[in-house]
């Protein structure tokens, strides 16, 4: 049908050449006219309604996307008839539909509150709905509609709202049918495990977003709640075996996995494996080729891959000088990061790191700072004679000054070089007198212009942006300095060979790095962009890449002439295979058990798999609170930010630890969230104790009564074994009691030939009849669990370690977090929550760990440290220096004083529940500085406690009075108020605490 405008318009039209035709077809309405043409499908029509214009009626067409044409020049009832007919027609293109009925099956599910819904099959019922008010906005009734299924979704349709069809929406109405499917499926959870489900693990089990976070914390039934999920899944016809792929990170995980899928559900053990993401990877790509590729030999032997890589190293290095030369640059003015003393907070923290570098130049000699190595090595590369510090060639000692000694002198060219620690702007570090080092720097400038000598000035600043050898090369070249290259080969052999350790550490650099980079699913430009403004050494970081990048090349090299590949390429091919649709499955659930250990590389495969279908729902557990592997490339945001990498999603937390009880729980959950990144959780334990379960053992008296060793190493060792083997023989008897075999988990923070205690001590022959004893490291225990654990050598150093990586491996590694020693902290949560009963930590005092000391500010009703009574640290908060040190009066109670006490004279009580001292607020309480307990202090006295009074007095209305009161004494303090006063006065403590600058 064609639309007519007035006569008079298709006069004026036709005079005037103009062009404007308006044709129906059964899909779309056509509008061509002299500037456009335009067709508008039927099916994105918003409204049509028609207008009077001054002469003529108009046509306006609203589509969707707020598109609106405007149609001039008709009579009205030619606008009405053609208006009718679009109607029309767009009921007979809505009735052709085959969608009408997957729109009454979302309705009646929606109705019937017994599925939850995913936003892919929540769309039809938005659709439905946006739907039938575009008809109603039409004028289309549901009398219209001939097909009783139309009217029927009609009439459902209009009962919803635009905010109830809405993500919003959909959330609640998911909210709604979650606890009604956990009821409906009760039997099921009580029986799938030993013991019936908790709640929260049943309501993780039927929420069924496209994205869910299971939020575990120890013990509280990570693996019971996967299994479980995979069951009710299968138990509730959601899905088939064969559609669940369950994924855990090492083969040993897998198994255990498999293994409780057998126990628990043996009926689909058969069609249902756990796998892993490297077993997930090797199957898509053996699917994709026809067959399975051999894995490299170097994944499981990494001393062949390190012999490969040297020669490697060595067979490009005979082939390309300028690739020898820039290895022999590298691995003697580079293997050390460029750090200036800009770079620390102290002179002690620059020392450290200076004490831990190998300042030795290519002539032998001991420099000062990196700076001055590399200067003095890119000299000696180029062949210029140089001395180091020599005297200045004038004479220049005084009273006030000694001889002048340049940094370096060249003879050959009369040229002095002085490196300056300075930045940009002429600042020197914190720690250093910024005036003086400047009026120095200027009186060397005046020196040689009064003597007539050149001296060229480098600076730190140039050293941290990667300048300092251009800068250095560029001086010399104004300078007319004549540089001969020495002769490579026998200085590469001779660094070689003189350095063994070294290299060695350099191909270890290379192997890990290399690694990571395709772990990460890295190229070299996203590694060099992370360079700018992060603090990295560029020169070295430059060269090294230069270095790594041919070596990067032999490696793929050699995997394609030997047709193998690595785990990396497992994960990284498969995520590509599947990206272009070669990969066939029937997957519409993924569950990823420890996802607080997905990496980069194993996140982009699953997104992949997830995108590579409609409806595909993942399901991760995971604990951040146990997140130990960054080293590896596990990258914490996944799981923090879960949320926002996958979307949309929904969090479910698991409340009830079975492992450990409250005191155990209390300690560790306290330490863990001392760091704010760490997700909050509130969990209960199924056992509550009334006294501590962790003891602090102090190896100091131990170490006082062994006199006969001499050497205080030799002594301190000693003294480690004899009190871990008291602890031993305190455990045995309580297990002897018991009449029972008790686990024992011995964990250190290093492998036990690396840990100086117990290199020499042999765990397997001791002979405790009631223990079964273990030592694992504190990475090795994760997943494990014992009856009791005793944390060995919990000393400053190795809880928290101070072994740092290389910041080339930092590079191809997760951003760090803000937070100090957060993976470390993490880590010995995970070591205190193996124990089910009571830990043990045993250390040495004159170099205790820090944690130790924030953990024994809990207070005594949860830390025993009655074998370690001075390793709480308090600072003073009158002189802010000094330390609050407890001392016992003769009336044996605890008092503070600081450790620069007479010269600072506080002095305070200590608190009745923790004995941590008590800290006085201007308002008349005092609050404890380790519990956080607050105390009502007497205003008349200002010294005494305001106690209850009369409280089991049924006669007599209980009141607070001073605890200073004695009667008939000199000193007695009278004080007394009502209960109801305390109360409002506590109030006011506790709201003073929580708002303290209001």
């Amino acid at each position: 049908m064609q639309l007519t405008t007035h006569p008079v318009i298709k006069w004026w039209n036709q005079l005037w050449k103009k062009k404007q035709v308006v044709d129906l077809s059964s899909t779309s309405l056509k509008v061509n006219q002299s500037q456009s043409a335009i067709e508008i499908p039927l099916d994105t029509l918003v409204n049509l309604s028609i207008e009077k214009g001054m002469f003529f009626y108009r046509l306006i067409v609203e589509s969707e996307g707020n598109d609106v044409v405007i149609l001039k020049g008709y009579r009205k009832s030619e606008l009405m008839n053609f208006t009718q007919k679009t109607t029309d027609s767009l009921l007979l293109l809505v009735a052709s539909s085959d969608r009408w009925q997957s729109y009454q099956q979302s309705l009646e599910t929606l109705n019937a509150k017994g599925c939850y819904l995913s936003s892919y099959e929540w769309q039809p019922i938005a659709v439905v709905y946006q739907l039938v008010c575009k008809l109603q906005k039409l004028g289309i009734s549901v009398d219209q509609l001939a097909s009783p299924l139309h009217k029927k979704v009609f009439d459902q349709a209009k009962l919803l709202s635009a905010e109830s069809i809405s993500e919003l929406g959909r959330g609640m109405h998911n909210q709604q049918v979650a606890p009604l499917l956990v009821n409906k499926y009760k039997v099921f959870f009580d029986e799938i495990e030993k013991n019936p489900l908790t709640d929260k693990q049943r309501m993780a089990c039927v929420t069924n977003d496209d994205h869910n976070l299971v939020i575990a914390g120890a013990g509280t039934g990570k693996t019971a709640t996967l299994v479980s999920k995979a069951g009710y899944l299968v138990e509730s016809g959601i899905a088939k075996p064969e559609n669940i792929l369950m994924l855990a990170f090492g083969n040993k995980a897998a198994a255990e996995m498999n293994d409780r899928i057998k126990d628990r559900i043996p009926f689909i053990s058969q069609s249902l494996k756990a796998s892993t993401f490297h077993a997930l990877g090797n199957e898509v790509i053996a699917k994709h080729y026809g067959f399975k590729r051999s894995v490299t030999s170097f994944t499981e032997q990494p001393s062949l891959f390190s012999q490969f890589i040297d020669d490697a190293l060595n067979e490009r290095a005979e082939n390309d000088s300028q690739f020898k030369f820039n290895l022999v640059h590298y691995f003697s003015s580079l293997s050390t990061p460029g750090k200036s003393a800009l770079d620390f907070k102290s002179i002690e923290e620059y020392n450290e790191f200076l004490s831990s570098c190998r300042l030795i130049t290519l002539n032998n000699e001991w420099v000062k700072s990196v700076g001055e190595l590399r200067i003095a090595n890119y000299l000696a590369l180029n062949g210029i004679k140089y001395e180091y510090e020599a005297n200045y060639k004038f004479n220049t000692r005084s009273v006030e000054r000694r001889q002048y000694q340049p940094d370096f002198y060249l003879p050959d060219a009369d040229l002095y070089i002085e490196y300056f620690g300075l930045d940009e702007y002429n600042n020197t570090a914190s720690y250093i007198d910024n005036d003086e080092y400047l009026a120095s720097l200027e009186w060397k400038r005046e020196l040689h212009a009064s003597k007539e000598t050149n001296m060229l000035e480098l600076y730190t600043y140039q050293l941290k942006r990667g300048q300092l050898q251009s800068s250095l090369k560029a001086a010399l070249t104004d300078y007319e300095v004549i540089s001969t290259p020495v002769e490579i080969d026998a200085l590469f052999k001779q660094l070689k060979e003189k350095n063994e350790s070294q290299w060695q550490g350099f191909i270890d650099l290379l192997q890990r790095f290399l690694g990571l980079y395709k772990e990460g699913q890295y190229d070299t430009t996203m590694v060099r962009n992370k360079l700018s403004g992060s603090g990295y050494d560029i020169e070295r970081t430059e060269a090294f890449l230069s270095i790594f990048e041919s070596i990067l090349s032999v490696y793929q090299e050699h995997l394609v002439n030997t047709d193998c590949i690595d785990f990396s390429d497992m994960i990284a091919e498969a995520t590509d295979i599947i990206e272009k649709g070669f990969f066939y499955h029937n997957y519409t659930h993924i569950l990823v058990d420890e996802f607080q250990d997905i990496s980069g590389g194993r996140a982009k495969l699953l997104k992949t798999l997830l995108a590579s279908k409609t409806n595909i729902r993942l399901f991760a557990v995971g604990d951040d609170w146990q997140s130990i592997y960054r080293f590896n490339g596990a990258d914490l945001a996944l799981f923090t930010e879960f949320a926002q990498t996958f979307t949309p999603a929904t969090a479910v937390q698991l409340d009830k630890t079975f492992r450990f009880n409250d005191k155990i729980h209390e300690v560790s959950s306290r330490f863990i969230m001392n760091n704010p990144a760490q997700i909050k959780k509130d969990i209960t334990t199924h056992d509550q104790l009334n006294a501590p379960a962790v003891r602090f053992v102090d190896i100091k008296k131990e170490v006082e009564t062994l006199t006969s060793i001499i050497n205080m190493k030799d002594r301190k060792n000693q003294a480690y074994i004899n009190v871990l083997q008291r602890a031993l023989a305190t455990l045995n008897r309580s297990a002897d009691k018991k009449d029972k075999v008790a686990s024992v988990l011995i964990i250190g923070r290093y492998r036990q030939e690396n840990t100086a205690q117990l290199k020499d001590f042999d765990i397997s022959k001791l002979t405790y009849t009631h223990l079964n004893i273990s030592y694992v490291t504190a990475h090795a225990s994760k997943g494990l669990e014992a009856d009791y654990v005793i944390l060995f050598g919990v000393d400053t150093g190795v809880f928290p370690s101070t072994r740092e990586n290389d910041e080339l491996i930092d590079l191809v590694l997760p951003n760090k977090e803000n937070f100090i020693h957060g993976e470390e902290r993490r880590l010995f949560y995970v070591a205190l929550t193996r124990a089910k009963y009571f830990v043990y930590v045993i250390f040495d005092n004159d170099k205790s760990s820090p944690f130790l000391s924030e953990i024994t500010k809990f207070g005594l009703q949860y830390v025993d440290n009655k074998l370690a009574p001075q390793l709480a640290k308090w600072h003073c908060n009158q002189c802010k220096t000094g330390e609050l040190r407890p001392f016992t009066t003769k009336y044996n109670k605890t008092l503070y004083k600081c450790s620069f006490s007479p010269a600072c004279d506080t002095l305070v009580n200590s608190c009745k529940h923790c004995n941590s001292p008590l800290e006085v607020n201007a308002q008349g309480f005092r609050r404890c500085r380790g519990c956080g307990e607050i105390e009502i202090g007497c205003l008349r006295c200002g010294i005494g406690t305001m106690v209850a009074r009369c409280e089991n007095d049924s006669n007599r209305e209980t009141f607070y009075g001073c605890n200073r009161f004695r009667r008939g004494a000199d000193d007695s303090c009278r004080e007394n108020i009502t209960a109801a006063a305390y109360q409002l006065r506590l109030k006011d403590a506790r709201d003073s605490e929580l708002n303290p600058n209001s």
